[in-house]
């Protein structure tokens, strides 16, 4: 036993990374052009199955009807096949499944987990569900009600009102991330179940589509499942218009979404980003970590540890099939808003003058690469990256590479990242608190032009 006393006035190192290896994906192609992506794992008697429709995602709603796929994504549990609602209910709960539907803007998905022996029982649930639904009048109205009363509670948000804001900013006109994902209060609010019906009918289609599943099945299991509940399913739907991503600023704004008598500022400092499949993904994923993504990231230590004018602050790269939003996020109290703008605007200059420093570099690393299994400890996890992977047209062995690809990431690769992928020149800082307050002191920054918006003129 070792006598050597433990000294507790230094953080311990961190130690080696622990090994992992990505499943082998194994992919297939059914008669009616569905995708199948497996990635088999026999550790526990459970498997995930997900239907990844990127037909469906936000991006095909119109802008009259804003809202649209997210509302038909949420009935798809008010009855289906031969069940309504309650029933579908019991019979999911009887199985032990956990089905849920999400929408994206590049997807909505469907899916469940369940025990390995509950599979196929599951997967008619999941055909009914995704190719039949019932969308009964009743619950239509209840959930288009229900969606109108949310996007409308949103506003009164302060963080929601601010990320609207900035979208409205760092996009440009026909743009069509300039909208929010879950659509306008007076968009939902026209919708009605004939809409919801024919936007089934046309996007919710095998051929673009993928069923991705992870767990204790083999691909030969899930092709047969797929091939018995899914193979006479055909068509291929309307092609996503998805016009070209363009910055609506030429010059830094600040945008006062005013909240009179507000005590604080929700801060958003953000202008167009990546798209997922960029090939410099890597290099902004480190360089996001060092500016604002992990508690020791620059923004945080200035901001949180040197001014103590915030609990956190944080950056994140919004990716999607096009370039979405790069955002610079914090909440401080009203009287330090225009300083806290001019630090997070300094910090984003300055890591785009001179390298990072190499301890910066090798946390960054090791904290990314560290944390990646974390997130496909689950078979739900490893289904999420295979929808992934099928989403935006990766290798299939992308994540088996993934902890190499940022451990290769140098520090020159990280400032050329910064060059092409930050604009602090041409930034929407948008800013949800009292413009009686803080205009004068974010004039006298000189930044850029300040405007001033209610949340009444939004739409």
């Amino acid at each position: 036993m070792s006598t050597t006393p433990l000294d507790r006035s230094r953080v311990p190192a961190p130690g080696p990374l622990r090994p992992y290896h990505f499943p082998r994906v194994d992919r297939r192609t059914l008669s009616n052009g569905l995708s199948v992506l497996v990635a088999e794992q026999r550790n526990f008697p459970i498997a995930t199955f997900d239907l990844v429709l990127p037909a469906a995602g936000g991006a095909a709603d119109t802008d009259d009807q804003a809202g649209l796929a997210g509302l038909t994504a949420s009935l798809l549990e008010s009855g289906a096949g031969e069940r309504d609602a309650d029933e579908l209910a019991e019979a999911i709960d009887d199985l032990g499944l956990s089905l849920d539907a999400g929408l994206t803007w590049d997807t909505t998905q469907v899916g469940f987990t369940a025990l390995r022996s509950r599979a196929a029982e599951g997967f008619g649930i999941l055909a009914d569900v995704v190719r039949r639904p019932t969308f009964p009048d009743d619950e239509v109205e209840r959930l288009r009600v229900e969606r109108v009363a949310s996007v409308t509670q949103r506003r009164g948000t302060p963080s929601s009102l601010a990320e609207e804001v900035a979208s409205r900013y760092v996009f440009a006109e026909g743009v069509d991330y300039r909208r929010p994902l879950g659509g306008l209060a007076r968009t939902v609010g026209g919708l009605h179940r004939a809409q919801v019906e024919a936007f089934h009918a046309a996007h919710y289609r095998p051929q673009t589509a993928a069923l991705v599943a992870a767990g204790d099945v083999s691909a030969d299991e899930v092709a047969e499942l797929a091939e018995r509940w899914l193979g006479d399913w055909t068509g291929a739907p309307p092609p996503l218009a998805e016009p070209p991503v363009r910055p609506g600023l030429e010059r830094t704004t600040i945008v006062i979404a005013h909240r009179p008598g507000a005590v604080q500022s929700e801060i958003r400092v953000s202008h167009v980003g990546i798209e997922r499949a960029a090939p410099d993904f890597f290099a902004v994923s480190v360089l996001n970590s060092i500016l604002g993504g992990v508690f020791s990231s620059r923004l945080n230590l200035n901001l949180r540890e040197r001014l103590g004018y915030t609990y956190g602050v944080s950056s994140s790269f919004g990716s999607r099939r096009r370039p979405g939003v790069f955002s610079a996020t914090t909440s401080v109290q009203t009287e330090t808003t225009a300083h806290s703008v001019s630090e997070m605007l300094r910090e984003m200059r300055e890591i785009r003058e001179a390298p990072v420093t190499d301890a910066e570099l090798a946390d960054a690393r090791d904290f990314l690469a560290g944390i990646f299994p974390q997130g496909v400890q689950t078979t739900d996890g490893v289904s999420g990256k295979l929808a992934t992977i099928f989403t935006y047209g990766l290798p299939d062995d992308y994540y088996a590479h993934y902890r190499e690809g940022i451990r290769a990431v140098t520090a020159d690769e990280v400032l050329d990242a910064a060059r092409r992928r930050l604009w602090p020149d041409r930034a929407a800082v948008v800013i949800a608190g009292d413009a009686d307050v803080i205009r004068g002191p974010l004039e006298e920054l000189g930044i850029g032009p300040v405007e001033v918006v209610e949340a009444a003129s939004l739409g």
